[in-house]
């Protein structure tokens, strides 16, 4: 599945290229988004203001896809400096009495050598309509039971980060070939986890190898290749495999919801329907998902 996706998407990063009006090779367009400093903030504060202007683009076009939305606000905030080293990118972290919004905790450090490359596609699974709506939705939902509130599935959350991600583009937030690019480039890398997870844990690769594939494939420096290889080959092995096999299946039962009902098919709905019950295990969503249109169900009617 990985080399398949990895095949799949370099092909469309060549479409982009062709789109951008790049007139050198594909190996020369993936070294110049790699290394033109256009590609890279100037300090940590620059890269929280991308990525909150982002967010600022895509809120208007909300509505369009979502019945409903949090109420808790949300925002960035970059990491403490002693979390930084150990970690590649950051996290969500839930609104709470002592801080109300949902903030996505990034790592400042090293600007220099962080492509803000896939920024745009991170912050949408990180925030608005990724983790922020699925999260804070889930702890705003009173009908739903303490443990149900607090249910850890991982390739529910992340996969429908990454669905988000991908929604964004239906948005209209990746027009630009090279906001394209960078969607792309983060495709990339969680579809390069498929492969250098299951080759580290299952295939008897070396780090080092698993490295080098992610040096050919992805847009990352050799600081985050090395965080991201010990994160599947040590702290977590598995873990990561869970972002695009997730959001893989969330995109095939959309698809056979929209088979099923045809015209009758309201994408807000299917979201609706998505976040409504808080994390669950994919087949039991894939149950839910099939009183999608019933109109006897509590949701049936938007």
């Amino acid at each position: 599945i990985g080399l398949d996706e990895i095949a799949r998407l370099e092909g469309e990063l060549e479409q982009a290229r062709v789109a951008a009006g790049f007139t050198g090779t594909f190996a020369e367009f993936r070294k110049y988004l790699k290394t033109d400093r256009r590609f890279f903030a100037k300090n940590s504060d620059e890269f929280g203001d991308l990525m909150m202007a982002a967010i600022r683009r895509i809120e208007p076009r909300v509505g369009a896809f979502f019945i409903r939305t949090p109420k808790a606000p949300y925002g960035v905030l970059r990491l403490e400096p002693a979390l930084e080293a150990s970690m590649t990118f950051g996290f969500y972290q839930l609104p709470s009495p002592a801080e109300p919004r949902g903030l996505y905790r990034f790592n400042g450090s090293k600007s220099d050598e962080r492509s803000v490359l896939m920024a745009d596609a991170l912050i949408f699974h990180e925030l608005v309509p990724g983790h922020h709506f699925q999260m804070a939705l889930r702890n705003e939902n009173t009908k739903l039971s303490p443990f149900r509130r607090n249910a850890q599935y991982t390739t529910f959350i992340e996969g429908w980060a990454e669905y988000a991600s991908d929604l964004a583009g239906e948005m209209g937030m990746y027009e630009d070939p090279y906001d394209r690019a960078g969607r792309l480039s983060m495709d990339l890398f969680l579809s390069s986890r498929l492969v250098v997870d299951t080759g580290m844990n299952a295939l008897g690769w070396s780090r080092e190898r698993a490295m080098d594939y992610m040096r050919d494939h992805t847009f990352h420096s050799d600081g985050e290749i090395a965080t991201e290889t010990l994160r599947y080959s040590t702290d977590i092995p598995g873990q990561a495999l869970a972002y695009k096999m997730g959001a893989m299946k969330i995109h095939e039962l959309r698809k056979r919801a929209q088979e099923r009902l045809g015209a009758a098919f309201d994408l807000r709905q299917f979201h609706d329907y998505v976040l409504e019950g808080g994390p669950m295990p994919l087949s039991v969503l894939e149950m839910h998902l099939g009183c999608l249109g019933d109109e006897k169900h509590p949701g049936g009617k938007s």
